[in-house]
């Protein structure tokens, strides 16, 4: 007669399969994953760095609170991407096939840092309301800040992403 597998039996068995294979609502639910892990280490790393960079520029208590509300928010949503673009970047110049740390990486991700932090910071020091004199400072600062920060943030992100289970953008 025919025997069918008894629910444990079915239960135990190993269904596991590479991202690639598990169809379009696996890749869906990988990728979503990676979007928070990379949305939270981005905004944690940055976050700091960028609140002494500002408070060093004169931006007022008030408007502070609203520009890491707002960056926080506007980093978590952003990690993903970044670090989608930090990898594209390495590859385009060689960076992503290298093992340990190399100029190549850490050009990548200072470069990455100065030049990604204009587009996406001086919104959020308008809609905080700072002065135009502090935007001015505080962008220049702060790109500067990004792309220095951003020397330690593939490192850092590579081991958040490691410890949360995925595989790293460069340090392999």
């Amino acid at each position: 007669m025919n025997k069918e597998p008894s629910l444990e039996e079915r239960l135990s068995e190993d269904n596991s399969q590479p991202v690639v294979n598990q169809g379009l609502l696996g890749k869906i639910a990988y990728h979503s994953k990676c979007f928070v892990v990379d949305g939270f280490g981005y905004a944690a790393y940055y976050a700091p760095f960028m609140a002494t960079a500002e408070y060093l520029c004169g931006v007022k208590p008030e408007e502070m609170c609203t520009t890491r509300t707002i960056g926080a928010v506007t980093s978590f949503l952003t990690g993903y991407a970044y670090n989608l673009l930090r990898q594209r970047s390495a590859k385009k110049i060689g960076a992503d096939i290298q093992e340990g740390p190399s100029l190549k990486k850490k050009a990548v991700d200072a470069s990455l840092g100065a030049i990604t932090m204009m587009p996406t910071y001086a919104p959020i020091l308008y809609l905080a309301g700072a002065s135009s004199k502090v935007m001015v400072i505080t962008l220049l600062i702060g790109s500067a800040v990004g792309g220095i920060v951003g020397l330690g943030y593939g490192y850092v992100s590579d081991k958040w992403r490691t410890y949360c289970g995925f595989k790293p953008i460069l340090n392999k």
